[in-house]
């Protein structure tokens, strides 16, 4: 099963995720103030914001696995998504400018 959430986020990754940092999912849904054209985007005053970046939520979520039962298939699919995610560019800018 671990096999088909790495191949679930590979397609994720290719149909849906950009290819590069700087542009927008092919999802996009903007809800305030959590999300922002599909990224999870919080802001803690009028300038600035926090970005939760992808990467950063899969890392915990395989985290967890070491913990808790968590299916195999999210496992792969959490693993997956962190390795795509962890390639981008801007995998560590944390702090961005407040979209809203």
């Amino acid at each position: 099963m671990l096999i088909y959430g790495l191949i679930f986020s590979y397609l994720y990754s290719y149909w849906i995720l950009p290819k590069q940092c700087g542009y927008y999912p092919y999802i996009n849904p903007t809800l305030y103030p959590i999300l922002y054209n599909g990224m999870l985007i919080i802001p803690y005053n009028k300038k600035k914001a926090i970005h939760l970046h992808h990467w950063l939520i899969h890392l915990i979520i395989c985290i967890m696995s070491v913990f808790i039962k968590i299916p195999k298939i999210l496992i792969g699919f959490s693993f997956g998504l962190f390795i795509q995610g962890i390639l981008y560019k801007d995998r560590f800018d944390f702090i961005c400018d407040n979209p809203y």
